[in-house]
Formats: structure tokens, sequence, C-alpha cells
């Protein structure tokens, strides 16, 4: 071997090696911040939003962890609660155990996704940043939805997918991608893996077996989940599925700032990758330019965002935005098949400086947009319970706390949630906003042997289960003793 070619091998990983210390410095920063807000919009409640109450008290009562349909992920993330609550009585242990598997998602994809890239293409963890702070962030509050936990889940397997993996990797993500047979999205979501491997087989000779190999795998299983959908329909989703309430998921979900989030985010990541890939001297020149492109993207999204959370009448609506998760995360995982396809060389030192601010910045808009909606919350659940308590009778008509319109509260889990605040004796009953499903409540109260409506479609007794999850018979005396 040449000495001259010796010293280039070695100038070659060494420069590896540094591009691969600074974006690993760039994922621990990132995955710190993410974790920091999961942990903290757990203390704040926020698991309990819209659905979290009710599935989180069915899964006390019942003793068994809520999921709907076939959808297991979530039966899956709360077994350790369910078991908990045999052990413990402490609701705010309970409601850590309920709501961390879902608040840690975002920081776990991106630790998962950086093991699988780091040795191979470390460059690529900016686009799982992108893809869990900033695609999703706009109905990320709607903490507990299986829609976004799913999209949090993939990224590690798509990142997978455009880079040599070792044995341990393949087995992991092996188990992961499972998660992708619980809800639709995931039909989509391994169909555009797979495309994505055989496409990149085109280009990467050295590793095309491997490529085709898994778009052999990827392929076969998103065909395994179009049967799952014909063969076990699900009536909700069914239901969703018409042109009216797609165009309404939209409209309450998605447009106004929402969207023009997203498409600042969209601009910041284009501009990083135009940045690290002119190397030509010719349009050098340029870069300067993209990083204040960048910088301003970032500074709008945050701005927009920021706005939005302080306002809880904004993000009334935002659950809606779960219909469209993955459309809207498409630009970064094209975004990082296109990294991968033109670039294959270390990152310059410039780039790389600019991936790590904007990297940065969009893990911490994902921190100061979530804590100011789960604070936000916190000041709403306090006002919900001071006038409930304060009510004089333990049935509490909607009309008290009217204020709710078009809050996060103006919803069917609030009842439920009324119990989590007071605990495993609840006092309490707040009745619909809905009159119809008023009637309901009431004619579960006043049947034989009575019922106590944990929503206005689910009776439940007022006898603790074996664990003890809830007491409702002090509140059931109240109701009948009162007067009507």
């Amino acid at each position: 071997m040449h000495p001259n070619a010796a010293a280039v091998r070695i100038s070659d990983l060494s420069d590896f090696t540094a591009e691969r210390r600074d974006w690993g410095r760039l994922t621990f920063v990132c995955a710190a911040i993410l974790a920091f807000t999961g942990i903290f919009t757990c203390c704040c409640d926020t698991p309990m939003i819209w659905d979290g109450a009710y599935q989180f008290c069915f899964s006390l009562i019942k003793q068994r962890p809520y999921f709907y349909l076939t959808r297991f992920h979530s039966y899956l993330l709360w077994l350790p609660m369910v078991y908990l609550s045999r052990f413990t009585d402490n609701l705010t242990a309970l409601k850590l155990a309920y709501g961390l598997p879902f608040t840690l998602a975002p920081a776990f994809s991106l630790c998962a996704s950086w093991w699988i890239v780091r040795d191979r293409a470390p460059r690529l963890i900016l686009w799982a940043i992108f893809g869990v702070a900033a695609a999703p962030l706009p109905g990320q509050i709607f903490i507990i939805n299986d829609s976004i936990f799913q999209q949090h889940m993939f990224w590690p397997v798509y990142l997978g997918l455009l880079v040599p993996l070792r044995i341990p990797q393949a087995i992991f993500l092996s188990l992961l991608v499972i998660f992708q047979f619980s809800h639709q999205i995931g039909l989509l979501l391994l169909a555009a893996g797979g495309a994505a491997a055989l496409l990149l087989a085109i280009r990467d000779r050295q590793n095309r077996n491997e490529l085709l190999f898994k778009a052999g795998i990827l392929i076969p299983l998103a065909a395994i989940a179009l049967w799952k959908i014909l063969h076990f329909p699900d009536s909700y989703a069914q239901r969703e599925f018409t042109w009216e309430r797609i165009h309404e998921s939209w409209q309450y979900g998605v447009e106004g700032y929402p969207l023009r989030g997203v498409l600042f985010m969209c601009g910041a990541g284009v501009a990083v990758l135009v940045h690290r890939l002119l190397r030509n001297q010719t349009w050098m020149r340029w870069r300067p330019g993209l990083f204040v492109i960048a910088s301003l993207c970032l500074a709008g999204a945050m701005v927009n965002w920021t706005i939005w959370a302080l306002d809880s009448h904004k993000w009334s609506t935002a659950a809606n935005y779960r219909r469209w998760v993955v459309p809207l995360t498409i630009p970064f995982y094209l975004l990082a098949f296109l990294d991968r396809w033109f670039d294959r060389e270390p990152s310059p030192d410039d780039s790389r400086r600019l991936s790590e601010f904007v990297g940065t910045c969009v893990a911490l808009s994902f921190c100061l947009i979530i804590s100011i909606q789960s604070m936000v919350w916190v000041r709403l659940t306090r006002h919900l319970l001071n006038d409930v308590e304060s009510y004089p009778a333990t049935i509490v008509p909607w009309s008290r706390i009217s204020w709710t319109r078009d809050t996060p509260l103006y919803h069917w889990g609030t009842t439920p949630y009324i119990f989590v605040l007071e605990g495993e004796k609840p006092r309490r009953l707040l009745l619909d906003p809905d009159q119809s499903d008023v009637r309901e409540q009431l004619r579960m109260l006043e049947q034989a042997p009575p019922q106590i409506p944990l929503s206005w479609f689910t009776p439940i007794s007022p006898i603790p289960g074996p664990a003890g999850w809830f007491d409702f018979r002090p509140m059931l005396y109240a109701i009948h003793h009162e007067k009507p």
C-alpha cells in the first residue's frame, strides 16, 4: 500500500470520528431536552387531556390496560401501571407510570435512532430530531394518541432502512416494527419505508443486496398491515374516513398556526441540507445566506407556535392534527432520504455547526411549546376543580363551568378527570356538555342497581374492584339523599 493512501485513510477516519463526536453531542443535548420536557409534561397531568383521564380510570377500575379494538400498543405500555396499582394507591406514582411511556417516546426515538446511524451516517440524526420534535409538535399535546406515538416509533426503523445494520440493531428494529401494526398509519409507513430502501438500492451499489433484502421484508409487512385492516375493521376509523371529516380535521387541526409552524420548520430543514450539499467553490458564497434563512425559519416557527400555545382557545381542537401527522412528516422523511442519496462524505465543520444550532433550536422549540401548553392546562384544571368542588350539590351541571367552551376541557373526558383530581373517593359528578349524553348519565344513576357514568357510554359499578379503584359509594349515597 502506498504511504499516501494509508495517510488518506487515517485522515478520513479522523474526520469521521470528529463528525460522530459532534453529532453525538447534539443527540445527547436534544435527548436531554426532550426527556426533561416529557417528565415536566407528565408532572403537569397533561396525559389526562381529552381521552386521557377516561383511559386512565378505565385501566384502574377494570384492572387491565385500556386498548381500543386491535390498537394493542396501549395494552403493552400500561401493563406496568396496572400492576403498580396493586401495590400502591399513590395517584402521583400511577399517573407517572401512565404518562411517561408516551411523554418519553420522542426522547426514546431519538436515542434509538442515534444507535442505528452513529457508525454509518451520524448526520442523519438531524432528521430524526425534526421528525420527533417538529413534525408532530402541533398534535403532541394529545399525549396518549396512538398515531403520533406510532410515528415516533417508526423513525429508528426508517433510518435503519437507509444505513447498513449490525445483527443486534436488526433484532431491535424487528421488535420495534411490531408497533406499526397497531394503527392504520402503519400501512403507509411500512410501504413508504420499503419504497425508500428500494430506491436507494439503485444508487448504493455497495449495500444493494442489504437494501433489497430490507425492501423485501418491509413490503410484505405492509401487505400484512393491509390484511389486518381488511380483516379486523376499525369501526371508528371507518366513520372518520369521510371527506367531510377529513376536511374538518384539516380546518380545525392543521390550518393556521400549526401549518405555518411546520412550513417554517421545513424551510429550516431545506436550508440545512442545501448548506451541506453546496461544496463547490462557486456556490460557497451562498452558505452564510442559508444560515440566515434557517435562523429566520426557526424564529418564525417558535414565535408562531408560542402565540398559539399561550391561548388554549387556539389549540382546543389540536387533537385533530393526529389525522395529518403522517402527510406533514413526509418532508422530513424526504430530506433524510435525499441526504443519504446525495452525500456520503463527512459534513464540513461549518455545516455541522449549523446543524447543531438548528437541531438544538428544534428541540428547544418542542420544550417551549409543550411546556407552555402544559402550564396552561394546569391553570385550566385548577380553575375547573375550584368551580366543581365549590358547587353546593354532588351532581354538577356543565353550566357551572361554561367558561370551558372552546378549551381542551370542553370534552366528555373532563368527567372522569374530576374523579382523578379528587382521588380514590370522588365527591362530584360533572354532567356532560351534551344534553342527550346527560340523559344517559342520569339513567345510569337511576337504574337498579345504580351505576356511575365514567362517561355517557361507560357505566361502572360504584363498588371498588379488587385493587380498590375507585370507591363511588359515598358519592352515590350523597346523590340519593340530596333534593332533586
